[in-house]
């Protein structure tokens, strides 16, 4: 019962967080503000905070209470992730595959890591 109750608390964060930016992912022309070009600013700077708390959030699932800690899989399950919702963002209408985000996102959980560290 333990188990399931850990595997419940450490992953469900990571999958809920992962659902919320598939649902955002999945909204035709979302706009963060009117002015495209501080639109671009906020909507670079999510991306760029949501890869991090991904990254943060994949770390404490891998890494629960283990002594030594693995830092590069919470890194490359985000970044593959940040891939998948870039492709998907090719199926929805009005978004596009922009490896700009890609960059973004990587970036974001890159300072996730070293947030960890």
């Amino acid at each position: 019962m333990v188990k399931v109750k850990n595997l419940i608390n450490l992953w469900l964060p990571v999958f809920a967080w992962m659902g919320v930016l598939f649902w955002l992912s999945s909204i035709s022309n979302l706009r963060a503000v009117e002015n495209s070009f501080w639109d671009e600013i906020v909507r670079s700077g999510a991306h760029f905070i949501f890869y991090a708390i991904g990254y943060l959030l994949f770390f404490r699932a891998i890494n629960f209470n283990k002594s030594k800690k693995i830092f590069w899989l919470p890194l490359v399950l985000t970044c593959v992730y940040g891939v998948f919702d870039e492709i998907h963002q090719l199926f929805v209408p009005s978004r596009t595959f922009q490896l700009k985000d890609l960059l973004v996102n990587f970036s974001g959980a890159i300072i996730g890591l070293l947030a960890r560290r």
